[in-house]
């Protein structure tokens, strides 16, 4: 393939591609690190992104752009640099339609860790299915979302980088032969929740037509700080010597302040008590004082009017597990967070489900027994703390989503339920999770080729195998998706079964996405997170 042109011309000048192989002999042309914004530095800190300047000669676009400044959880250390503003774009070199379908991915990390790139998010099982990915980076942490509740940073600027990202998408997919008509955005976790949150913006509509949403949305407790959002932006800057609480203060102070020691210092300002539920002081929140407000409302109000275009949503079945780890990144499973969650079981309450909670007439010692009866968390009942958590942090949110769809919307929305597990579960082994069943992320290596399975020992799953069939399942659904707004079209040897949408009335009906493929569907007033009906039966 010598001959294929590796040079693209986009709005902002000439890019040079390289040619990559997958294991399966798949030639793909990758574009790494393009440029969809200005860099965000100096007064350009905390401002929205402004559109990427040209340059004259042709870019080498073959390495990935530095991530976004944050801390790794994983190697317990702060990396990457406010200069992250990048896209990488990967296009099939044997493809069939002479306009492809674009999909474009927003990872998760709770809005303060993650990137694009091929750490975890590596195109080489998307690249065997005739479209286009695009996986963006956004600014995250404080650089992302301080919101001082004042003009000069009124929050959400990582959420407006991803709109600046479509936007780019839109002028220039069409130079790699990608269908600026036909553009799905799909995420997970955070990625998920921002997925929600460009379907029911006003500055995100028109730039894409499908969305995918995995383990997340805006209902969720960890996805948005809603109240008081620039209490932590003060509080940042008093623990770096700023104590004024004047906003513009405030902010030309945080704009002269080392990266490093801005992002190290973000990372210290929650409680050890918080830390049960909540992941960041810096999030989504309601930007009504910006000129160009992302989200001027409350997102769950933003969030009632629906999704408007056709939808994908689900979750993983063992979600909550995650949050057990002994590693202790998330504390709701350290020895300290057990006993002191045993004492007092509101600590495992987010602020947000309070307010739910104290409407319904639900105490915190209601929702315990709910789920653990009269005993204690413990080793014998961390698979029932592992549902609550589950239901608290994702499925009653994600099903905020389906229930607004049943009622009220035009375009088929499909759920899914993600069951099946590898005897290689990359997240369980990294973070140490003894639980059985699905965990929160164990989704992605089935969509993606990552260096972090392969530092593991976790190898391209072989033709034929268990592992390689449900990757299979979830790309070709995934991008078939994309490409017709059914994940179904038609029944085929590998996907005999029909991806049937939801309907009105009281059941979910959903795929059971497992060894095989099956639908299923379960009662809406049955269900677990349903305290208020489960507590007067009781």
């Amino acid at each position: 393939m010598a001959c294929e042109n590796t040079v693209m011309r986009v709005k902002q000048g000439r890019l040079r591609g390289i040619i990559e192989k997958t294991s399966y002999g798949d030639e793909y042309l990758a574009f790494r690190g393009i440029p969809y914004a200005k860099p965000p530095l100096g007064p350009l800190r905390f401002k929205d992104p402004e559109p990427a300047e040209p340059w004259t000669d042709v870019r080498n676009a073959s390495e990935y752009s530095d991530i976004g400044v944050q801390k790794d959880m994983i190697r317990n250390q702060i990396r990457g640099s406010e200069d992250c503003l990048y896209l990488n774009v990967y296009k099939p070199i044997t493809h069939q339609a002479s306009r492809m379908s674009v999909m474009v991915w927003i990872h998760g990390g709770a809005f303060i860790e993650g990137s694009g790139d091929d750490e975890i998010y590596g195109p080489e099982y998307f690249m065997r299915k005739d479209v286009i990915l695009v996986a963006i980076n956004y600014r995250l942490g404080v650089l992302g979302f301080l919101n001082l509740e004042h003009k000069v940073a009124a929050g959400n600027q990582g959420l407006k980088d991803q709109v600046m990202a479509l936007k780019w998408v839109q002028e220039n997919i069409s130079s790699f032969d990608g269908n600026p008509n036909n553009v799905t955005i799909f995420g997970e976790s955070a990625g998920g929740a921002s997925v929600h949150y460009l379907t029911i913006s006003p500055l995100s509509q028109g730039l894409f037509h499908k969305a995918i949403i995995q383990s997340g949305a805006v209902a969720c407790p960890w996805a948005s700080i809603i109240k008081e959002p620039s209490k932590y932006a003060f509080l940042l800057a008093a623990k770096l010597g700023e104590s004024s609480t004047d906003p513009e203060t405030v902010v030309e102070f945080l704009r002269t302040m080392d990266v490093q020691k801005l992002v190290a210092t973000e990372r210290k300002l929650l409680t050890p008590q918080e830390r049960y539920v909540l992941y960041t002081t810096f999030g989504p929140s309601i930007d009504a004082t910006s000129p160009n407000p992302f989200m001027p409302q409350h997102p769950v109000e933003m969030s009632k009017a629906g999704v408007k275009v056709p939808l994908v949503v689900g979750f993983n079945a063992n979600e909550g597990s995650f949050f057990l780890n002994s590693m202790g990144l998330y504390s709701c499973g350290s020895t300290d967070a057990i006993r002191d969650v045993n004492e007092n079981f509101e600590l495992a309450i987010p602020e947000q489900m309070k307010v739910y909670l104290k409407k319904e007439g639900i105490s915190s010692s209601d929702l315990k027994r709910l789920y653990l009866g009269n005993e204690s968390i413990g080793e014998k009942t961390m698979q029932k703390y592992a549902d609550y958590l589950s239901d608290v942090m994702f499925i009653k949110g994600i099903h905020h989503i389906v229930n607004i769809q049943m009622k009220n919307s035009i375009h088929p929305t499909y759920l899914y339920k993600l069951s099946y597990e590898t005897n290689e579960p990359l997240i369980r082994m990294m973070f140490n999770i003894t639980l059985p069943g699905t965990t929160h992320g164990e989704d992605l290596q089935y969509l993606f080729c990552s260096k972090l399975a392969k530092s593991v020992g976790i190898k391209e799953y072989k033709v034929g195998s268990e592992n390689f069939r449900v990757m299979e399942y979830l790309t070709q659904m995934w991008t078939d998706f994309a490409k017709t707004g059914n994940p179904t079209p038609r029944t085929t040897e590998l996907i005999p079964t029909i991806w049937k949408p939801i309907t009105k009335g009281n059941e979910y009906i959903y795929l059971n996405i497992d060894k095989t493929l099956r639908m299923e569907s379960s009662n809406k007033e049955e269900q677990r997170h349903n305290w208020k009906k489960i507590k007067n039966k009781l």
